[in-house]
């Protein structure tokens, strides 16, 4: 049985090799990237908006998108 779990950890590769792995937290850090600049556009004043050229409007539709699109 041991031999079987020792030949198991050499032939695999690190977490960090496998590509999965790598697009996998690479997809979780834009999600946790656009939930935090969506909360802080959710705190902008109109005004703050307006320097931007952006409207009330345009911060609602943006907030009402899901972080994974």
């Amino acid at each position: 049985m041991s031999g079987l779990a020792h030949s198991f950890l050499t032939n695999s590769q690190p977490l960090a090799v496998r590509p999965w792995f790598g697009r996998a937290t690479g997809t979780l850090r834009v999600w946790r990237r656009r939930i935090r600049e969506r909360r802080a556009l959710a705190e902008l004043s109109p005004r703050e908006l307006a320097d931007f050229g952006a409207t009330t409007a345009d911060a609602y539709r943006e907030l009402s998108t899901p972080f994974w699109r």
